[in-house]
């Protein structure tokens, strides 16, 4: 089921030679988005303080919205992080632990070139304003296709790496590519997160905290009715 979340991969224009352009939405184009639900009268929350509502009451706060990040690149910082510090947003960035401070393929399209991630100094700035940071993994490895003793490592280790790096819990977690199945639902679970985030699957007739969608915002969103129209139907 898809609760009020929203998900981007890269603010920033898609370079030459990017092959699938979908996941880059330039800086102006993020920073109208961001002035219209503030416009609207969407209020911000981490991930975490959704699902907390969610599990004290039994319904996603009211008017509530959650903004996410996939893979921890740079961009998140030079480019989106002012334009949220502008309108007062906080939101949720899912890190690979093992890119931290490094430029990196792990998480790129076939055929493209290295790319950086965020580094501990950018990381710890935004968790000061008040970014949640949640895990995607130590290496980015598609959890339906590793073996069940991989994906302890990838879900348990980036756990640990991120909580010694942000002296802060690490509640969340989202499945690379958002590919899962039960036995890394179960893991995710086990290891003591709190929810765990797709992209395109799980259940739609129920909520399961473990198989949460999201919606993305792609570069093909081109024009604010788009935007708008993909947000009214999280209300």
């Amino acid at each position: 089921m898809t609760g009020p979340f929203i998900f981007y991969h890269k603010i920033d224009t898609a370079p030459s030679d990017a092959r699938i352009r979908g996941g880059y939405t330039p800086r102006k184009r993020f920073a109208r988005q961001m002035a219209f639900l503030k416009r609207e009268g969407s209020v911000f929350y981490t991930v975490s303080e959704m699902i907390e509502h969610y599990t004290a009451n039994g319904s996603f706060p009211e008017r509530g919205l959650a903004i996410t990040f996939d893979d921890g690149w740079k961009d998140n910082y030079e480019n989106a992080f002012p334009i949220m510090q502008e309108f007062g947003i906080k939101a949720t960035i899912f890190l690979i632990s093992s890119c931290v401070g490094q430029s990196s393929l792990k998480a790129q399209s076939e055929g493209e070139n290295e790319r950086e991630h965020l580094s501990l100094e950018n990381i710890l700035e935004m968790s000061d304003y008040g970014i949640e940071f949640g895990s995607h993994t130590v290496n980015h490895k598609l959890l339906d296709r590793v073996p069940m003793d991989e994906v302890k490592i990838e879900v348990e280790e980036s756990k640990r790496q991120l909580e010694e790096m942000l002296e802060k819990p690490c509640k969340v977690f989202a499945y690379p590519g958002g590919h899962f199945n039960e036995d890394s639902r179960r893991a995710v679970e086990n290891a003591g997160y709190i929810a765990g985030f797709s992209t395109t699957y799980g259940s739609k007739d129920s909520l399961d905290l473990f198989a949460l969608n999201r919606t993305e915002i792609l570069r093909r969103d081109r024009f604010l009715f788009q935007f708008a129209r993909k947000v009214k139907q999280l209300r």
